[in-house]
């Protein structure tokens, strides 16, 4: 229940904070090995609790990340674009969202955020 109600608040502050200027610059980037890549197949947000170093090594499968000095200029822009806007939807989406609730929901995030950060 608990992880339910913070992946409800973690998607909709990426769906309100994912700018049409990502989209502009997901298109307009240079080749490199996530040239096929979309915000959507980067994130993990929205999976099952317990495996996400798993589903981060997939979705950045593409990348030597032993060599990280390898990986392209046009992918680094990427992923900085990505994180920015994850930034962003975290500091004006998520935690007002997280301040704004009362209730069952304050109490299910009270409990549940400390919890997952030990």
């Amino acid at each position: 229940m608990y992880f339910h109600a913070i992946t409800l608040f973690s998607l909709a502050a990426l769906s309100v904070a994912l700018p049409a200027s990502l989209e502009r610059a997901i298109e307009a980037r240079q080749a490199g090995a996530l040239k096929a890549t979309t915000f959507n197949d980067i994130t993990i947000s929205g999976g099952q609790t317990g495996n996400a170093e798993e589903e981060a090594a997939a979705a950045f499968s593409a990348l030597n990340l032993n060599d990280l000095k390898s990986v392209s200029k046009a992918d680094q822009d990427f992923l900085n674009t990505v994180n920015q806007v994850a930034n962003d939807a975290e500091k004006e989406a998520f935690n007002p969202a997280v301040e704004a609730a009362t209730g069952d929901a304050a109490a299910q995030l009270q409990v549940s955020w400390p919890n997952r950060m030990a």
